[in-house]
């Protein structure tokens, strides 16, 4: 009122937050990473002082997330080959639309499942002599065939035919050199099958379209080595086809996975690629889980800024995830890795180890991930795994996929013991209590991979009662942290294990608390 200027806002949202929407004078909360309290602050100010004001709500998210529906093409109809992703109903929906050149009394979509015949539907085409069939599909190990046809008084003709279609599950893979899976060395393994499909190449390519998938040959309809494990490991286990869409992209680092705001399409782009080839497949709302291996070259100090890869690499994954979510609306679980210490020799510092510790830690933003070891793998593969390796990543993942996408309740804990908090036990200060989120596993020579405050050879001798791992120090301490495997002093054959034989996540300067003590 007395032009003193227009007011400027300037918002502090939490991680918490993963879509919002701001408006001058407004902040729009569109979804949330997980439940809990969400505290903002809004400072407002015309060039002077601001003035701030700080709100606390509590989010809960929904029992169940609503399906996103994909609108489909005016001239959208299947090709062959083509997969059809199941929604939340357990049906794939088929659309077979378009325009007549020819004049018909009416159109015609017959439906075959394993060349029998299940469904006819007609209509007539409208005044402007278009036409739309929406026809559902069950999800299963059959395969669909669709004949299109018109009828012209009692004659009737099939104009059409489509075959090898098939209904299941899809999934993205994303990630660096792991994730692509291809440079496992000498030997193909060219296994490949009917019920497992994907769309155009990782280079981006769509002109191939549909295919079965393969490992590595050719390029086209690639998934990697461990995709196609899982995949046809999932097969066998729920009976339905799968389709993986994989787009990773050898030696990247997570800035290069981004999307770009101004052309999300962007062919130019890691991100652009994917989603051009899942957009032109018919599956951005039929992705239903994301596997994400990367983090290998932010060991370093390669990042945009010339900083070390760990500062950014939070910021960058909770962006390009939050991206996921608004492209593939239904993705029910994301999946990552904890990389190698010193993978691919790229590390070889402490900018290594607080990496992993940044990746260990992502999941407490969401309430719907889980990260996994990539130690204890056998064969082992301090840059790329082989083919062996890849296969036993893959069966490590199949029961935390079973349960996390398709409800089935693990007798034992089925992902990587996870570090929740250590504590001195005594006032003396001469043990320490590392409390994991399952029952532990123990032998003496796991004492020389713990540092506290980065000193070795602290503790004497350890112990373990069900979650709970107890560490006998050689003395008194003062230190205020604790590290569990150090980059290039560890050992493959030295390693702390869940009682459930998978490797514990490596953890990097947790701090120690007293008894006590929650903080």
């Amino acid at each position: 009122a007395k032009y003193a200027g227009e007011l400027s806002y300037d918002w502090t949202v939490p991680t918490l937050v993963e879509l919002k929407e701001v408006a001058p004078g407004k902040l729009t909360h569109k979804h949330s990473r997980n439940s809990g309290k969400l505290t903002v602050t809004a400072a407002a100010s015309n060039g002077g002082k601001p003035v701030t004001q700080t709100i606390e709500i509590e989010v809960k998210e929904p029992a169940k997330d609503a399906w996103v529906r994909r609108v489909p093409g005016k001239d959208e109809q299947p090709v062959n080959h083509q997969f059809y992703a199941r929604d939340d109903r357990n049906e794939g929906t088929l659309y077979y639309h378009g325009s007549m050149t020819e004049p018909a009394d009416s159109v015609f979509l017959k439906v075959y499942a394993d060349d029998k015949l299940v469904k006819t539907e007609s209509q007539k085409p409208t005044a402007d002599k278009t036409f739309g069939f929406s026809i559902k599909l069950k999800p299963g190990l059959i395969k669909y065939k669709v004949e299109f046809g018109s009828k012209v008084g009692n004659d009737e003709k099939v104009l059409k035919t489509v075959t090898n279609l098939v209904c299941g599950d899809a999934y993205l893979i994303n990630g660096q050199s792991n994730a692509l899976a291809t440079d496992w060395g000498p030997g193909e393994h060219p296994d490949t099958s009917e019920w497992i499909r994907s769309f155009g190449d990782n280079g981006g390519d769509i002109a191939s379209g549909w295919g079965n998938a393969v490992r590595r040959q050719g390029g086209h309809w690639q998934i990697g080595c461990w995709g196609m494990d899982l995949a046809i490991l999932l097969v066998e286990s729920q009976k339905v086809p799968i389709c993986i869409m994989n787009g990773a992209v050898g030696g990247t680092l997570i800035e290069a996975h981004q999307r770009n705001e101004a052309d999300p399409l962007d062919k130019k782009s890691i991100y652009g690629r994917l989603l051009n080839r899942i957009e032109q497949a018919g599956l951005t709302d039929g992705i239903r889980g994301a596997f994400w291996h990367q983090g290998e070259c932010n060991q370093s100090n390669w990042g945009e800024t010339g900083g070390y890869g760990w500062e950014s690499h939070e910021r960058h994954f909770l962006d390009m995830t939050a991206a996921w979510t608004r492209d593939y609306p239904n993705i029910r679980h994301n999946y990552i890795f904890q990389i190698w210490p010193n993978s691919c020799s790229i590390g070889g510092n402490r900018h290594s180890d607080k990496l992993r510790e940044v990746q260990r830690l992502l999941p407490r933003h969401f309430s719907n991930m889980t990260i996994q070891s990539t130690l204890g793998v056998k064969p082992e593969g301090p840059c790329h795994f082989p083919p062996a390796g890849y296969a036993e990543l893959a069966r490590q993942l199949l029961p935390v996929v079973e349960h996390y996408n398709y409800g089935k309740t693990p007798a034992t804990a089925v992902t990587a013991a996870d570090l929740k908090k250590a504590t001195y036990t005594t006032d003396k200060l001469d043990e320490i209590a590392l409390e994991f989120d399952q029952p532990m596993a123990w032998y003496d020579a796991l004492g020389s991979q713990f540092y506290l405050d980065g000193e070795a050879d602290k503790v004497a001798a350890g112990s373990v009662s069900g979650n709970i791992i107890k560490l006998k120090l050689t003395s008194p301490a003062t230190a205020k942290t604790i590290t569990y495997l150090v980059d290039k002093k560890w050992d493959s054959k030295t390693l702390l294990y869940g009682k459930n034989g998978i490797a514990a996540l490596t953890f990097f300067e947790v701090p120690l608390l007293r008894a006590g003590s929650s903080h």
